[in-house]
């Protein structure tokens, strides 16, 4: 009870201290910084980090500026919603518009076109001697740089020729080894690029029907867009054409150069989407011979197709080595599988 008593008095003398005492303004209690856990270490500055742009708080997907690139950090830089184009490429980094016979791929890769014609027409090689005719090329790089082995064959086969066992007519061989070069920065370049190498190219027959010559080449091209130009010229390695002709040392195709010219000219361009004109032209404008190849693929499918149509044309010379000396006419239809 005695306790009671003394708690009264303390609050009845507490209210009347109040009523006699002017009320204080209200002023607001002064921040305590918060410890930081224990292993951080605590912020000293006061003032907040400045604002580098005005604008609405950053959002959580918001873009993000990131640091240039350069060799030893290719990744494209991005501003905003604007990216920027890497000005940075490996040496003989593949174009992307690379064509494949221009391409510089790892490993084994396509070289020039491989296709299969079931029926052509030729009205040197008519009737029985209708002929069929396909094609097969690739090419392996070596040694971890731009140089690259390719073979090449073409075939001439009268399957329909059932008489004679259906021959292969002619059947073409053709090794070579070249180095390729493609600039770093293919668009400063124009795309270009470069080949110098070395070709054999013969028919694996005896005399008198053998055929064969050696020469060095360079070729420039340009592979860019939805075009490609590769211009090729060569140096024939002379052979010894006095002997006897029945000595395998002789020249088995003199004045070659006479019908195929010194240079052959490439052009493809893709057209309606995925389909692919090709044509190849040669000429010697002392002899006015020379030979032009048409070729049109047309996709099988739109979308990931897994051959293509094909429409042949041939006129001139030297289509097989056999018969280098004479023009021919061939026109055929298909399916290429490399373009």
């Amino acid at each position: 009870m005695r306790s009671l008593l003394l708690i009264v008095c303390a609050v009845a003398a507490l209210l009347s201290a109040c009523a006699t005492q002017p009320v204080p303004q209200c002023v607001a209690p002064a921040p305590v910084a918060a410890s930081p856990p224990a292993g951080d270490v605590g912020l000293t500055a006061t003032a907040p980090a400045p604002v580098t742009a005005p604008g609405a708080p950053a959002a959580d997907n918001a873009p993000v500026q990131q640091s240039r690139a350069t060799p030893e950090n290719p990744a494209v830089p991005v501003t905003g919603a604007n990216p920027v184009k890497p000005t940075y490429r490996t040496l003989f980094q593949p174009d992307p518009d690379a064509y494949d016979i221009v391409s510089a791929g790892h490993g084994l890769s396509l070289h020039k076109p491989m296709f299969a014609l079931p029926y052509t027409y030729s009205p040197q090689y008519a009737g029985r001697n209708t002929e069929a005719l396909f094609q097969i090329s690739l090419k392996q790089r070596l040694f971890g740089i731009p140089l690259y082995a390719a073979y090449s064959q073409k075939s001439f086969w009268q399957a329909y020729n059932t008489a004679n066992s259906s021959p292969f007519r002619e059947t073409d061989y053709n090794p070579e080894l070249f180095y390729r070069y493609i600039p770093a920065d293919r668009f400063r370049w124009f795309h270009l690029g470069a080949d110098i190498g070395f070709e054999h190219e013969s028919n694996g027959r005896g005399l008198p029907d053998s055929r064969s010559w050696n020469r060095f080449y360079a070729a420039v091209f340009q592979a860019e867009d939805n075009h490609l130009i590769y211009w090729k010229w060569w140096y024939r390695l002379p052979e010894n054409d006095s002997i006897p002709a029945t000595d395998p040392e002789r020249d088995d195709n003199p004045h070659i150069g006479y019908y195929y010219g010194y240079s052959e000219l490439t052009f493809e361009q893709q057209l309606f989407g995925k389909q692919l004109a090709r044509a190849m032209f040669r000429f010697n404008p002392v002899t006015g011979k020379g030979a032009v190849n048409l070729q049109y693929t047309v996709p099988n499918k739109a979308s990931n197709p897994d051959f293509f149509w094909m429409l042949y044309l041939w006129q001139g010379y030297g289509e097989d080595l056999l018969n280098y000396n004479r023009s021919t006419f061939r026109l055929g239809v298909g399916v290429s599988l490399a373009r």
